[in-house]
């Protein structure tokens, strides 16, 4: 059974509905209507049992780090197809795997490398795409962020919650449970997403594959892209904690008042 209590779900119910009341301090840059949607798919999702289950998924545990996992997740997804809005309608990599989740998914590995001090790293997905070759050495870092290598599915079914599972693997369980689904389906899925992967962007126009490059290309500003999706996706799971915390402490002194009759 999920492990959520009472006085968390009432909370959880009402502030999706809240967040879009709730005022903006002035260096906020959170979109609050997309948050507000985010936290209501969220708030339902994270803890049915259901929702674990269509990825064969055995997790009877949830805890309040699932919900900011899927709320970054999926307020990052959702600003990455703002700043790229004809990808969501290019197709899929793979069967139930839309190019537009892997675009996102090494946008937001590849920040979080930048954030560990990593930004020195390059990538070489142009020239991974270049060179069409996996096995190359241009495309051995793209490998290793585009897939896990191994099912995840064995991995977390060891335990009876998420806590095997991070990075890519929680935002495709948030994000596109059919592309986890398809991860975990075929066969040497690096070797096989990653070309998957090529083959799409070669079919791209010119312009659409600038357009991707400017987001996860090795140059300053697609890493100043990328650290700004990260920033207002975090900025985002505080902004939810914070109305959350407001509304449980309002509730709270209702219920004071109720009982004591002023």
């Amino acid at each position: 059974m999920m492990k959520f209590t009472v006085k968390s779900l009432i909370a959880l119910f009402v502030t999706s509905s809240a967040l879009l009341l709730t005022p903006m301090r002035s260096d906020a840059q959170v979109n609050m209507k997309i948050l507000a949607e985010v936290a209501e798919s969220c708030q339902k999702d994270v803890s049915s049992k259901k929702y674990y289950q269509q990825m064969l998924l055995n997790i009877e545990k949830v805890s309040n780090n699932n919900l900011a996992d899927c709320i970054y997740s999926r307020y990052h997804y959702s600003f990455m197809l703002k700043e790229l809005p004809w990808i969501n309608s290019e197709g899929e990599i793979l069967t139930g795997y839309p190019s537009s989740v892997v675009v996102s998914v090494l946008a937001s590995e590849y920040a979080m490398e930048d954030d560990l001090g990593w930004s020195h790293w390059e990538r070489r997905l142009l020239d991974c795409f270049i060179d069409q070759d996996t096995s190359s050495k241009v495309c051995e870092k793209t490998k290793n962020k585009i897939a896990f290598g191994e099912k995840y599915r064995n991995h977390i079914n060891q335990r009876i919650d998420l806590s095997g599972c991070y990075g890519q693997c929680l935002y495709l369980v948030y994000v596109c449970p059919s592309c986890f689904v398809a991860h975990d389906e075929v066969s040497g899925s690096r070797d096989v997403i990653l070309t998957a992967f090529i083959q799409w962007f070669l079919e791209l126009d010119k312009p659409k594959r600038r357009e991707v490059i400017s987001l996860l290309g090795d140059d300053d500003k697609a890493r100043q892209l990328r650290w700004t999706l990260e920033k207002e996706s975090k900025k985002a799971v505080k902004e939810y904690w914070e109305a959350r915390q407001q509304i449980e402490q309002q509730e709270q002194e209702r219920r004071r008042q109720e009982l004591l009759g002023n």
